[in-house]
């Protein structure tokens, strides 16, 4: 069933960590191709409103916490804030909700915001909550395939997606880091909220001592945390870290990022973030889910699925680098 009333006013509901926005980006450029004069605004996660004011053809982002959804790295989040969110969402009378992903818990705040067509892919319990429930995501396709079918209800077809950022307005932050990056880099990111599946950090330092003798510094991306391990306990080829530019804000992490000759590291935001600016990434899986959430940026990519990180050394990576022909890193 397709929607019949005009498209004015279009919600693309990110609420989710920082890799799924990125992905959730692929959807706006066929929401905009269909309908270009319709306003295409984004409900993101406060910690993400940052990456989310990058999606292509967002004219405004609402950014809240939900206060079911506590994590470790942030303060839990506070029932009230998330409320006020929800009546900012719906004074805008949105006229469609699109959901990127829809649990119960956000389809129901999306149905408490009153946007009349409410559109997700079925999930435990999100029936009740939506007006259009298409078939639920299949575990062993693209998140971008799956996620493109909702836009079926707009009578949008969108056959090759790729998630897609814009560097426009983060252009200040980028001529900034300029003064302290160098021209050509590499970005790192050899971390990962579960540990098990990380490669070892002296694999990555290895591989930074053979990138260094090719001509290229490393920039290291994580948490203060994550990086003060690397800074205490591993030799390493001077370089930089991104918790040491500038304000240390996510947009500041996204402008290097933009600017790196390559990214390499495991499935999380930052690799899916690089490649939604087009640049060339090596995406480690070990194991995580490569059938779902390989790298699918507008630029080249390769993978390395296995397992487990056991066997995955420095030299896995410079073939898979050297494979990516790029010019410049030969």
């Amino acid at each position: 069933m397709t929607v019949s009333q005009p498209i004015r006013r279009v919600l693309l509901v990110a609420l989710d960590n920082l890799g799924d926005l990125v992905f959730a980006s692929a959807l706006t450029p066929p929401i905009h191709a269909a309908f270009p004069n319709a306003v295409i605004d984004v409900w993101a996660k406060e910690y993400t409103a940052d990456v989310a004011r990058l999606i292509p053809h967002i004219r405004a982002v609402h950014s809240a916490n939900p206060f079911w959804a506590a994590s470790k790295a942030h303060a839990r989040p506070r029932v009230g804030q998330f409320l006020k969110s929800i009546m900012a969402v719906r004074n805008s009378r949105y006229d469609v909700a699109i959901l990127s992903e829809a649990p119960w818990r956000t389809s129901a705040a999306v149905a408490a915001t009153r946007t009349p067509v409410r559109v997700g892919l079925a999930r435990h319990r999100n029936s009740a909550f939506l007006t259009h429930v298409l078939e639920a995501q299949d575990a062993h396709k693209s998140v971008l395939q799956e996620q493109a079918r909702l836009l079926s209800v707009l009578d949008i077809s969108s056959n090759d997606p790729k998630y897609r950022l814009d560097a426009a307005p983060i252009e200040s932050i980028r001529v900034e880091l300029s003064k302290t990056l160098p021209r050509k880099f590499v970005a790192f990111h050899p971390f990962a909220s579960d540990r098990s599946r990380c490669v070892p950090l002296n694999e990555w330092t290895q591989l930074a001592f053979a990138l260094k003798n090719r001509g290229f510094p490393v920039l290291w991306i994580g948490t203060t945390s994550e990086l003060d391990e690397l800074r205490r306990s591993f030799t390493h080829p001077q370089g930089f870290y991104v918790d040491t530019l500038l304000d240390g804000r996510l947009a500041v992490s996204a402008a290097a990022l933009s600017k790196a000759s390559l990214f390499i590291g495991h499935d999380s935001g930052p690799l899916h973030i690089a490649g939604a600016f087009g640049v060339p990434v090596v995406g480690v899986f070990a194991p995580g889910q490569p059938d779902r959430t390989f790298p699918q940026g507008v630029g080249p990519s390769r993978m390395i699925a296995r397992p487990s990180p056991t066997g995955i050394d420095a030299g896995t990576f410079l073939r898979e680098i050297d494979a990516l022909s790029i010019a410049s890193l030969a």
